[in-house]
């Protein structure tokens, strides 16, 4: 969700300097004017460069939308083909941008992704020539009949487009609740840009101001995902072993560094198989990532785990720690029986929505080894001090597991 904080400012920025725009006008028209046009042509690149085919998407499909803005409604909505168009907008937008986050991403080096990337753009462009071509037809008169515009003064959208764009919104932040896909974010940003655009459709340079912050936004969203490539290790969330390079460059000359790793992860690995494993490894890094006392949490590699505590010292430290312990020790994870698992497909389908405690599964549990260091005379530097709390996760180890050591 914090991925959303920034971009909905730029956008909330938009709406609240639109009216300098306007009076910058004059002078800078032709940058103002081409402000969208870099912006989105810029988020495109890079979407392409990484390989995104779903924010590849919805920068499309944010473009499109700007396109029919300044080609098609430039003219008052009381003319039958302008309200078609911007009727049609309304449905259409929000159903590409929910098809954009429901669809899986398969990036764009191959067919898959791009038909993937070009299905919601296609599907807006085909729907939309269909209007702008047949204004008259009798669908389209329904559906603008069905749908009137300005509801209440100020508010041009019509209602049952609003409703869609709620259920829209819902949609998304329902998905980046349960899973972070940078996806998700970039059509909430498009999905919000338009409906404001839409809901404040009279107003001087909405479109423009909306488009270019979106633009931005999505630019943002972007080059974040990229650091999180390089900075964040992909299976357990947590930021990873370059991250925690940088950071100690940071550090002053108080500071406590744990070092911690699974109990018997190999023997648990052999018995219950890799898949198992990650999923251990994910449930340690979500505790781990909860530590209190202000620490810092890293994956150093494998079944290691890091976290720092800037400015504390071990007295501090330790009873955060030992409490990190005794979580992760009381927490029982249910392991499916696959022995168990029906070969029909409609079984499995009726079974699986049985509650898991009706379930043939076993129930496990792990525990963690931790090792602690501080600066002092012989560990003065930060790589001396990590090491040292290597040393001290080898004593807990040595001490029987599942303690704390320094």
């Amino acid at each position: 969700m914090s991925r959303l904080i920034l971009p909905m400012i730029i956008l909330l920025s938009a709406v609240l300097l639109r009216g300098y725009a306007i009076e910058w006008m004059p002078v800078y028209g032709q940058i103002l004017n081409g402000m969208p046009w870099v912006f989105t042509a810029i988020a495109l690149l890079l979407t392409i460069w990484f390989s995104r085919s779903l924010p590849c998407a919805s920068v499309l499909v944010l473009s499109g939308m700007f396109i029919l803005i300044k080609t098609e409604l430039q003219v008052s909505l009381d003319q039958p083909g302008a309200l078609a168009v911007f009727s049609m907008l309304g449905v259409m937008l929000p159903c590409c941008l929910v098809l954009v986050m429901l669809l899986p991403e398969r990036g764009l080096r191959g067919r898959a992704g791009i038909q993937l990337c070009a299905a919601a753009p296609a599907l807006l462009g085909c729907t939309l020539g269909i209007v702008k071509y047949y204004p008259e037809h009798a669908w389209v008169s329904v559906l603008t009949a069905a749908m009137p515009v300005r509801p209440w003064p100020g508010y041009i959208l019509s209602f049952q487009s609003s409703i869609l764009f709620g259920i829209a919104l819902l949609t998304g932040l329902l998905i980046l609740f349960r899973q972070r896909k940078d996806a998700v974010i970039s059509a909430l940003i498009v999905l919000v840009t338009g409906y404001v655009t839409l809901v404040l459709f009279d107003r001087a340079m909405i479109s423009t101001v909306m488009v270019s912050a979106a633009g931005l936004g999505l630019i943002i969203v972007m080059i974040q995902s990229t650091r999180d490539m390089a900075y964040r290790d992909e299976l357990t969330g947590l930021p990873g072993r370059r991250a925690l390079n940088e950071r100690l460059k940071g550090l002053g000359k108080r500071y406590v560094i744990a070092m911690m790793d699974v109990d018997h992860f190999k023997k648990f690995n052999d018995t219950y198989g890799h898949d198992m494993g990650d999923e251990v490894l994910k449930m340690v890094a979500r505790h781990i990532g909860r530590v209190k006392g202000g620490g810092l949490a890293f994956r150093f590699g494998g079944e290691e785990f890091c976290v720092i505590f800037p400015g504390r010292d071990l007295e501090y430290s330790q009873p955060f720690l030992e409490e990190l312990l005794g979580t992760i020790e009381q927490y029982s994870m249910s392991l499916r029986n696959h022995s168990d698992r029906p070969q029909e497909l409609e079984q499995g389908m009726q079974r699986r929505g049985r509650r898991a405690g009706h379930r043939k599964s076993t129930t496990v549990s792990v525990t963690i080894s931790i090792g602690m260091a501080e600066p002092d005379q012989g560990n003065d530097s930060p790589a001396t001090v990590l090491k040292a709390a290597d040393t001290a996760l080898y004593r807990a180890k040595n001490n029987g597991r599942n303690c704390l050591a320094w």
